[in-house]
């Protein structure tokens, strides 16, 4: 019975660590005017059905979580690389240096996000905030 208690309270724990996790996802697509993103960098038709795939990509906690719940803070990594990928290395400088003012986007949203709260999360040390030499180098 104790160890039915510990697991139900572990999942229960984990289950809303990762409904955190999911709601800064979803915070950080419903945060941004991306029609006003388009218009500002230019991008065309392409490139809209493909940022509006990627911002639809998980509708709900579960689908998410299926490939998330795991490793819950990766999803940063995978969404700004997508992003990256989708736009040409000019439009994403533009598009970094305007919405997230050159921070890391997880943080930058995090802060601003919890401002309210008076008090902001520490630095991801996982996330390269200058996105300028990572993963393949095909910004260069």
């Amino acid at each position: 019975m104790k160890k039915l208690l510990i697991v139900t309270a572990l999942g229960i724990f984990t289950l809303g660590f990762s409904q955190n996790y999911y709601n800064d996802y979803r915070g950080s697509i419903a945060s941004i005017n991306w029609g006003q993103v388009a218009i500002y960098l230019g991008l065309n038709k392409v490139q809209i059905n493909q940022l509006t795939l990627l911002n639809n990509r998980y509708p709900d906690y579960n689908s998410w979580n299926r490939i998330y719940g795991r490793e819950p803070n990766r999803w940063y990594a995978d969404r700004y690389y997508a992003m990256e990928k989708i736009m040409t290395p000019e439009q994403y400088r533009r598009f970094y240096a305007r919405y997230y003012e050159g921070q890391n986007p997880r943080l930058k949203y995090d802060n601003d996000y919890r401002k309210y709260r008076g008090r902001p999360i520490p630095h991801d040390r996982g996330f390269n905030d200058r996105h300028d030499g990572h993963h393949d180098g095909h910004h260069r």
